[in-house]
Formats: C-alpha cells, sequence, structure tokens
C-alpha cells in the first residue's frame, strides 16, 4: 500500500507558497516515489486539473470540524455561508468540500506543514489557532508530522492570548521535526519553550535545485514568459506590505531615486510583480517614468515556476518580495533586498550578500546608502553572481528533506 502525505499551509494566492508547494511535491516524489500526495487547500482555492496529485479542502472550518465539540458546530454554519456566497457570486463549488477533512484526516501515514509564517505573536488568535489545529488533528489520529523550514516568533502575547503559550509548548513536541528558517526562531523554540525536536534549515525552496514538471502536472505546460530582447536589464519586484508598513510617498521617492540611477548607468528597467497584489504598485512605481522608453511595466501574473524562468533575464533584480528572492538567488541572479522582517536579513546571510538588504519601511532608512549599493551591484553583478553560487550550491546539498526520507526508512525496516 502506497504512504498517503498530506501537504498543508500551502495554497495559490501567494506565489511563495506556491513555491514551496510544487518544491515540496518535487521532493517527496524524488524521495518516496510511490506516495500518494494529498495537497490540504482552502475553501476558497481552485480545482486544480492536470497535476499529479490530489486535492483536497483542509481549510480552518474543516479542521475545526474533523477536531469536533462546540468550534465545530459554530465553523459548520461558517462553512455553509461561505459556500453559498461563492455560489451566489457565480463561483462553482462543491458545498460539502469543507468536510474532508474529517473524511480523509485517518487515511493519511504523513503530513508535511510548509506554513511559511504562521506561529508568532504578529498573528491573531484565530491564525494561531489554525496552525496548531493541524498538530491536533495528526496527534489525535497518530499521524506523524514534520514541520518543514519556517519563521517562529515572536512569542510575546497581548493580554488575554498568554493561554496560547502553553498550547505551543505542548503542541510543538508532538512533531518529529520543526526545522526553524531563522537563528531567531530557533531561538524562541529552543529557549523559550525548552523544545528539542527543532533544527535550523535553510528555506526549502532555496534547497530545490530545479522542480521537475513531470511530479507536479500529467502533461506540464508550456510556460508563458515575455520576451526580453534587450540588453543589460534590470528587475524591480515591489511588495505592497513595503508600502502598508512605510511612508508610501517615502517608498515611491526611493523607487524613484533607485530607477533614476540605473537610467544613469545605462540600464533597462522592467518593473513586475511576483505575487498577485503588488499590482497596482508596480503601475504607480511605472508611472512615474511614462514618458522614459527604456522602463518597462510588465502586468503578467506569473506562476512560480514561471517566475522562476523569467528572473534569469535580469543582470540582478531588487525585490522586495522573500521568495521573489530566492528564486532569484535559485538562479545565482543577485538582489538588492528592500525588506524588514528578519528573514530577509537571514537571506541575504546565507548567500553572503548582506550588504545589499536595506528596510525601506524604516524611518532611518537611508536612500543615499541603498542607490550606493545600486552603483556597486550595477559595478559588481558577475563578481556577486559567482558568490551566490558558491552558497547556493553548499545550501543545495544539505536538504531538509531527507530527515523524511531516514524517517521513511526507518520506519519500513
Amino acid at each position: 500500500m502506497s504512504m498517503k502525505v498530506l501537504i498543508t499551509g500551502a495554497n495559490f494566492n501567494n506565489k511563495g507558497a506556491q513555491s514551496m508547494l510544487f518544491v515540496t511535491i518535487d521532493e517527496l516524489q524524488k524521495r518516496i516515489p510511490d506516495c500518494e500526495i494529498y495537497f490540504g487547500c482552502g475553501l476558497g482555492d481552485p480545482e486544480l486539473d492536470n497535476v499529479c496529485f490530489k486535492q483536497i479542502c483542509f481549510s480552518r472550518e474543516g479542521r475545526y470540524i474533523a477536531l469536533g465539540g462546540k468550534q465545530a458546530v459554530f465553523n459548520f454554519f461558517v462553512a455553509i455561508a461561505k459556500g453559498c456566497m461563492r455560489f451566489v457570486k457565480g463561483k462553482r463549488t462543491n458545498l460539502w468540500k469543507f468536510m474532508d477533512a474529517r473524511k480523509y484526516i485517518s487515511s493519511m501515514n504523513l503530513i508535511v506543514d510548509v506554513s511559511g509564517f504562521a506561529l508568532g505573536d504578529k498573528w491573531s488568535r484565530r491564525t494561531n489557532e489554525n496552525f496548531l489545529n493541524t498538530i491536533r488533528l495528526a496527534k489525535r489520529h497518530d499521524i506523524p508530522v514534520f514541520i518543514m523550514p519556517q519563521s517562529f516568533g515572536p512569542f510575546e502575547f497581548p493580554s488575554g492570548m498568554e493561554d496560547i503559550k502553553d498550547e505551543i509548548a505542548d503542541l510543538l513536541r508532538y512533531p518529529v521535526t520543526v526545522f526553524a528558517r531563522e537563528k531567531e526562531g530557533y531561538t524562541f523554540l529552543t529557549r523559550d519553550f525548552g523544545l528539542k525536536n527543532v533544527k535550523l534549515s535553510k528555506d526549502l525552496v532555496l534547497q530545490n535545485a530545479g522542480v521537475n514538471l513531470n511530479h507536479i502536472y500529467v502533461n506540464p505546460p508550456a510556460l508563458s514568459l515575455p520576451e526580453i530582447q534587450t540588453e543589460h536589464n534590470v528587475g524591480i519586484v515591489p511588495n505592497a506590505q513595503c508600502f502598508r508598513h512605510g511612508n508610501v510617498t517615502e517608498v515611491l521617492d526611493i523607487y524613484h531615486a533607485i530607477i533614476e540611477e540605473l537610467l544613469a548607468q545605462k540600464k533597462e528597467v522592467y518593473v513586475f510583480r511576483h505575487s498577485g497584489e503588488d499590482l497596482a504598485f508596480c503601475k504607480r512605481i511605472a508611472e512615474m517614468f511614462e514618458e522614459e522608453a527604456h522602463v518597462h511595466l510588465l502586468e503578467n501574473d506569473f506562476s512560480c515556476l514561471e517566475y522562476d524562468a523569467f528572473v534569469k533575464n535580469f543582470e540582478f533584480i531588487i525585490c522586495s518580495r522573500f521568495h521573489g528572492i530566492v528564486h532569484a538567488y535559485k538562479n545565482y541572479i543577485p538582489a538588492i533586498a528592500l525588506g524588514w522582517a528578519v528573514k530577509y536579513r537571514e537571506l541575504t546571510e546565507n548567500v553572503g550578500q548582506s550588504s545589499y538588504i536595506f528596510d525601506i519601511t524604516s524611518d532611518t532608512c537611508d536612500k543615499a546608502a541603498i542607490i550606493e549599493a545600486v552603483r556597486r551591484m550595477a559595478d559588481n553583478a558577475g563578481n556577486e553572481k559567482e558568490v551566490i553560487k558558491s552558497h547556493v550550491l553548499k545550501i543545495q546539498a544539505e536538504n531538509c528533506f531527507e530527515c523524511i526520507s531516514e524517517w521513511v526508512k526507518s520506519n519500513n525496516e
């Protein structure tokens, strides 16, 4: 009988989450060729065809229903209401899809979670509980769990939520392994909760040398990519979160100064998105140069696989999306990271690029330092490419999925 593996925490709305899903499927198929993979999707996720994995609904409501109790009744009616709303809006829907978690959970042999970041005081009680409910279900049905590399913490919850810390301390002892993506998260889990099953590991997408499309699709589709016929190309990939966390006028001013410098360096500038919500800000950036022939706006909504292929067109990119940067590094393309979270800083450190990270949401952000970094990158992109390559090859030599391979082997002996 083949092993049934449920992947949780991924989705198709966020391209980083999509990347983690595809990489996880690819790595599992390499190591457990006869496994049966189930993608635990949300209520609103599209039903996919032409894929090699099965899709079941593992929504927040579905998990509560599968657990039973008072919350099950409330979430049953919430799920019914959401299904009716989708039907009214003309969206194809299976009204009872939310019952999948209860229907399928007991048949699973392994759960692999790739949430990315869903546990910490940044999130609401609901988001934290949603993550923990996956472990609760696994524990109830005696299903082994691997929490793949992701961010954790801090855990300074506000008044009224302190009890979650006790739940975290209890439930995170259950997984076979919990992989922390950053040193900070590793410290939180080992120091604050005394966990012994935690390992430090790099981002799982960065660890993957390349996805075999035959592990994802029955008939792999052709990638839809715009043709880039210019030379000396630089990509600008913004993140809507930077505009929400920072001062919009100041953030736009930074992008204006960056593009002015790139034009002075005789670069062709392409502004495009990594995730759907970023398009409006791509347009705002490009509109500042609507009379400039060397600044190009691309409105393509790339899949993670298309983005991975497209990013190869550039000498370097200036990017605010975490997995947008990861895909660049995977292809040995240098990046100037305009991010604010710890995960960005540690990512750049992992590939020898710590002098190319800036928090553009901070009041103390030094625009002059960013422009100096742009000049430096324009002069040294070739050298930085080799630095990145040497680090990435080392990272890919130690793959976190080997832990799952070892676990499968030990359980089959």
